[in-house]
């Protein structure tokens, strides 16, 4: 099997090699952060659709506002899902140079 330092050419030395760990934890740390901040976004953007629900007090305003606060949910589901899938890509990088260091 190989292992994703295999780079063909000179192995990397220790040095290198914790660098690379490093590198990756802090890029997973970053993007672990960013889809956690779009994840509590998006919670607080969908809460603030149910008062311009139908018969809520807000109801009469639901046109121009209500539909902003879907469509801004909507775009921030994209954020949310494109946050999580490099998190889940930088999780899954970190999880193999673990593994090739056994």
């Amino acid at each position: 099997m190989n292992s994703i330092l295999d780079l063909g050419g000179d192995p990397p030395s220790e040095q290198e090699i914790l660098a690379i760990k490093q590198d990756a934890r802090a890029t997973f740390t970053v993007w672990g952060k960013r889809t956690l901040y779009a994840g509590i976004a998006l919670a607080l953007s969908c809460a603030a659709v149910v008062p311009f629900a139908k018969g809520h007090s807000l109801h009469a305003h639901a046109e121009p506002f209500g539909r902003l606060f879907v469509y801004l949910s909507m775009g921030l589901l994209v954020v949310l899902v494109i946050c999580g899938g490099i998190a889940l890509n930088s999780w899954l990088y970190v999880r193999d140079l673990e593994k090739s260091d056994r």
